[in-house]
């Protein structure tokens, strides 16, 4: 067993240090920055705007209160922001691998890290951490082990840090609580404790409080259930378990027909999860499958890749006790390891395709020499200004308070802009001392209205045009005349 450990964690390590060069910063991924470097502008910050407790109302700072001594000590670029990531792949899998172990034989446990661990939505949206997902299967999985040890408390205090993190936490949590008391009933109680629960407000003690000093702080957030949009949702969820949802969102792939391998595999393994009466494997499975209907059901949420997989703790302690449950022969064992191992390589060769088209205008590493000009000394003294959503987060993550971006106009996400958002816009790019960033791939822009409101103040200013690493043309910055 020691050299599945060995040998997974090795691949796993040089896998992530792959998959971290392959895209600049995006950014959702550097959203977690703005607790650090503009904490008043987060939904809920103290001490006169200087701490944030949370950056969006679902949304919480944990993630950047690690990240605060580890930013004291390294340069700010794109890999060395993503390198605590990239350290974490390994840890999860070793502690999905020393959890299985207890679940089942070697064998088993080998075969289920092959479909688990070697899927492309298990080491690309962690290092990528877009959603964020890392902290979240973290935290899963230590509670999973906190609670074999008998640590009710610890098991309390890691929930409510998943809820303070990200509040969406509640799938995973209500569905592993769901199906424990359909399954397991006595072995719930100790968890119903006041000191679990204690824990519990502990760790989530931010978001709560939050909740309550703010009434409206939900508002504009869906978590109504919406039958409209099941479609698209289980569209999406096919792409995550067939392993493309992350490939044709980092690049340009014209994916046509999905592969059908990975996503089989699952479903049968789902269904012989009940066929074989057990109980431990009904409980994953049905932990699993609650938590992703919770998601799928929410409106104006649970549709994309970043959601589902807060389940894959779930689900792959639902493959492992299956196959454990199974009388297979070690023939059978070694068919079905060769089987999937073609089937990730497949899958993964979308990865490889991409990397070499390079990245979508979102996760472009012309981020970087952009990053490196606002950097030096008198560069838009009067500001930098996004005309386009993409720019600001990360860019201003990567200045390390050198400068900041912010976007020409407050209510961006609007396709056409209100009067008094127009002329504000209007008047920052008007401004001769600020500089302007727009797309220059000639794709249509994300939010046009913002564009369009800032166009007529742009005509007589000097621009230039940053590429990427392949020399296309990508960013453009006004500049100040």
């Amino acid at each position: 067993m020691r050299w599945v450990y060995a040998a997974t964690l090795s691949a796993l390590i040089f896998l992530a240090w792959i998959v971290a060069h392959w895209c600049g910063l995006q950014q959702d991924e550097a959203l977690f920055l703005k607790a650090i470097d503009s904490p008043a502008h987060c939904a809920y910050s103290i001490r006169n705007g200087k701490i944030a407790l949370m950056i969006m109302p679902y949304v919480g700072a944990l993630k950047a209160a690690l990240y605060v001594p580890y930013l004291k000590l390294v340069p700010s670029d794109t890999f060395t922001l993503r390198l605590p990531m990239v350290l974490l792949v390994p840890i999860l899998a070793g502690l999905s691998l020393w959890f299985w172990s207890r679940l089942a034989s070697s064998a088993v446990v080998i075969l289920t890290a092959a479909l688990v661990i070697a899927h492309p939505h298990f080491t690309i949206p962690v290092v990528l951490d877009w959603g964020p997902v890392g902290l979240q299967l973290l935290f899963t999985l230590l509670a999973f082990h906190a609670y074999r040890m008998g640590s009710f408390a610890a098991v309390g205090l890691l929930a409510g840090l998943m809820v303070w993190d990200k509040a969406v936490a509640v799938w995973v949590l209500a569905a592993v609580a769901g199906s424990a008391a359909l399954f397991y009933p006595a072995r719930l109680r100790p968890l119903l404790h006041w000191r679990v629960l204690a824990a519990f407000v502990l760790g989530a003690s931010p978001y709560l409080y939050y909740r309550v000093v703010d009434r409206d702080a939900m508002a504009g957030f869906r978590t109504d259930i919406d039958f409209a949009s099941l479609g698209p949702k289980i569209d999406a969820l096919r792409g995550t378990f067939d392993g493309t949802a992350m490939a044709t969102y980092l690049f340009p792939l014209p994916l046509g027909q999905h592969p059908v391998g990975l996503l089989a595999t699952f479903a049968t393994l789902a269904v012989l999860g009940f066929a074989v009466r057990r109980r431990l494997p009904a409980f994953f499975w049905t932990a699993t499958l609650a938590a992703l209907a919770a998601m799928i059901l929410t409106g104006g949420a649970g549709g994309s890749v970043h959601h589902h997989v807060l389940a894959w703790p779930l689900l792959g302690a639902a493959v492992c006790t299956t196959l454990a449950a199974l009388p297979l022969p070690r023939w059978t064992l070694i068919a079905a390891f060769s089987l999937l191992a073609v089937l990730q390589l497949q899958v993964w060769s979308l990865y490889w395709q991409g990397a070499a088209l390079g990245a979508r205008r979102e996760w472009t590493d012309a981020t970087a020499p952009v990053a490196a000009h606002l950097s030096q000394p008198g560069v838009c003294p009067g500001g930098v200004y996004a005309l386009d959503w993409g720019f600001s987060e990360n860019l201003t993550a990567l200045g390390r308070g050198r400068y900041r971006v912010d976007t020409v106009a407050d209510e961006w996400w609007q396709p056409e802009l209100p009067p008094a958002e127009r002329a504000k816009a209007a008047q920052r790019a008007a401004d001769p001392q600020a500089c302007l960033l727009e797309w220059a791939d000639g794709a249509a822009a994300f939010f046009p209205g913002i564009r369009t409101a800032a166009g007529p103040a742009l005509a007589a200013r000097p621009s230039r045009v940053f590429v990427n690493r392949r020399q296309q043309p990508t960013i453009r910055l006004y500049e100040t005349p």
